[in-house]
């Protein structure tokens, strides 16, 4: 018996349409995509951000989509967005232009917010005209956005006390495509000086219906610590011991099985459009009993029409062969290898 067991790891923020502006100079983030190997773009809810106001050492505002709304604070002292010493930290909450957020003032809706800082004395005595000119590359802190806070509070990487995570419609995903970020495609086009968020920036924006619904999702692909590939196990001794490191399946493997088993399962429209067919063909998978793969994220807890859900102890999708593909607990999949694995040794 062949087994595959994968997790899907969100390696950055999801990102909605506009957010890919910021993110592709931001050089974090572009270090971190560059590890990514499958991604997923999907539809969803815009969000945004409404009646933003700075109270105290607290940014207060509302989070806002077409299925709800939560108020929230945040603590301006935070470590992402914390100011140097001796310096103010100032909020450019303008949208397709600079605005400076006023103190005392409550802005109405902005879909990110910007922070820079500026030294303590020039602060206090700049106008705004003045205070614009020094938002540039040097004074910038941080970008926030919607999309981005979520992840950051998922990730336990920013406080938002009192804020209630039980509010489904933040993370109601419907897949619409699914792709590894490392195909012969993705890598011919790199050839031509653009990156490949810029690729995919260029392709929803296109897509006037889409885009303000787009959300970009970009997974590492781990191999589990209890991965095998087994072959005829004879006994329990031998089907416990692992094969060493390079006998395991690669990396580029997994990435290209999970892209095949999530296409199975999602048969998302535009790989429809894309490549005529979004089923894969059967004997992608011939060569493994079972594949399993989780996602080991929190953003990704709901997923639109199907009972699939992430984080560390959320739901597997499981493809067998001869059964195709289906969803299954943790401690569901862990009894149903065993059964499969005693149903193999006896039938030897």
């Amino acid at each position: 018996m062949k087994v595959i067991s994968t997790t899907l790891k969100l390696a950055c923020s999801p990102l909605a349409f506009n957010d890919i502006a910021w993110a592709k100079y931001d050089v974090d983030f572009k270090d971190v995509l560059g590890k990514a190997r499958v991604y997923m773009v999907a539809k969803k809810s815009r969000l945004c951000f409404r009646n933003v106001k700075v109270v105290g050492n607290r940014i207060a505002l509302d989070i806002s989509g077409d299925l709800g709304s939560v108020s929230i604070t945040i603590p301006s002292n935070e470590p992402i967005f914390k100011p140097s010493d001796k310096k103010t930290l100032v909020l450019d909450v303008g949208f397709k232009e600079t605005h400076i957020l006023a103190k005392n003032e409550e802005f109405a809706k902005t879909y990110g917010i910007r922070f820079y800082e500026v030294d303590d004395a020039f602060y206090k005595k700049a106008s705004d005209k003045e205070l614009k000119k020094c938002l540039d590359d040097d004074s910038f802190v941080a970008w926030l956005t919607p999309e981005k806070l979520l992840y950051l509070y998922s990730k336990k990487l920013l406080r938002i006390p009192n804020f209630d995570k039980t509010k489904n419609f933040f993370w109601n995903y419907e897949v619409v495509r699914i792709g590894k970020v490392t195909s012969p495609a993705a890598l011919k086009k790199r050839k031509v000086r653009e990156s490949f968020l810029e690729i995919l920036e260029s392709e929803i924006e296109d897509d006037e219906d889409f885009r303000d619904e787009a959300v970009l999702l970009f997974f590492d692909v781990l191999e589990r610590d209890n991965s095998l590939l087994i072959g005829n196990s004879m006994s329990v001794n031998e089907f416990q011991v692992p094969l060493n490191g390079e006998e395991l399946p690669s990396m580029e493997l997994l990435s290209l099985k999970t892209e095949n088993a999530l296409l199975h399962k999602f048969k998302p429209k535009y790989n429809a459009v894309l490549f005529k067919n979004p089923e894969i063909e059967e004997s992608d998978s011939s060569e493994y009993d079972i594949t399993d793969y989780a996602i080991s994220d929190s953003i990704t807890l709901m997923l639109k029409r199907l009972n699939w859900v992430g984080g560390p102890d959320g739901d597997c999708l499981v493809y067998c062969k001869g059964k195709g593909l289906s969803v299954m607990k943790p401690a569901a999949f862990d009894e149903f290898l065993e059964k499969k694995f005693i149903e193999d040794v006896l039938s030897y």
